[in-house]
């Protein structure tokens, strides 16, 4: 028996076993009552095997996935929070805002006033200027 296992095992660590092979290998290294260090070797790789069993495996998109839409959503509550605590904290009265009707009349007439004043400048600036016209066309005749 110890014969067929030290060729088992040169067969094994060469790499020219098949798979019933193996498994006859790892049989009679159970059944053998030293620990050698194939025995340990053996039990190793088969809890890792059944460790390796228990792992679940996530794909990456779908996790990249999921923090690109939580990621998107929080920017999106981040934006509308901001917005709204920017438009509803502005709202001071105009500088500029009069509440007195008559006060409100008389600033009104002002402007009204200045306003005519420049256009009555400006009929008289293109007065002198359909003057000059008419002397330009009697010199050019």
């Amino acid at each position: 028996m110890e014969s067929q296992i030290e060729k088992l095992r040169k067969k094994y660590w060469e790499g020219s076993t098949t798979l019933e092979e193996e498994r006859l290998l790892k049989e009679l290294l159970k059944a053998e009552g030293n620990t050698s260090a194939d025995k340990v070797y053996f039990a190793e790789l088969s809890r890792r095997n059944k460790s390796e069993q228990e792992i679940v495996f996530e794909h990456p998109e779908r996790k990249n996935r999921l923090l690109l839409t939580i990621s998107s959503v929080a920017a999106t509550i981040i934006i509308l929070v901001s917005l709204l605590i920017g438009f509803s904290g502005n709202e001071e009265k105009d500088q500029f805002a009069i509440d007195n009707p008559k006060q409100a009349y008389e600033i009104s007439q002002q402007a009204l006033l200045f306003v005519s004043a420049k256009l009555n400048k400006g009929k008289n600036y293109s007065a002198q200027m359909g003057k000059i016209n008419e002397v330009k066309k009697m010199v050019t005749e």
